[in-house]
């Protein structure tokens, strides 16, 4: 079978100084296997250096596997991490929510209570009101979940 794309399939492989390097996928990263067909006969795979090079093939991707296998963990554990963070995030973001929401409508009813200081008992709740919707915001702040 040939392929008829023009560009090789490409997988990150580790460099010796700790960077990703591209190779194209399917080779082992070495120049000397690149332009070497992938396709083998049964004759081919019967010879004793073909079934070495698969062999050492198999154990460095084994190695390879089990190195990962433990970023497998690390990944779950990072995840579960993030997501309780979230989570704590979005409470916060409720808190704030209700702080500046009850400290706006308590300072509206403040400041709407002088204009209203005629009606004797109306312009006295408004300004209690105001008061505690105040207490209630600073309250919602000072108190953290």
């Amino acid at each position: 079978m040939t392929e008829t794309n023009a560009e090789p399939d490409i997988e990150p492989q580790e460099a010796t100084e700790g960077a990703l390097q591209l190779v194209a996928k399917g080779t082992s990263g070495r120049k000397s296997f690149a332009k070497l067909r992938r396709e083998l006969s049964d004759e081919e795979l019967s010879s004793p250096a073909v079934q070495r090079m698969l062999i050492d093939e198999i154990e460095r991707l084994d190695a390879e596997r089990s190195d990962l296998a433990s970023f497998r963990g690390k990944f779950h554990e990072a995840d579960k991490s993030a997501a309780i963070l979230e989570e704590k995030f979005k409470g916060k973001i409720s808190i704030e929510i209700i702080h500046i929401a009850c400290i706006t409508v308590g300072a509206a009813a403040l400041g709407y209570a002088p204009s209203i200081w005629q009606m004797q008992p109306t312009a006295w709740m408004t300004g209690i009101f105001g008061v505690v919707l105040i207490v209630a915001g600073l309250a919602a702040k000072a108190v953290k979940p």
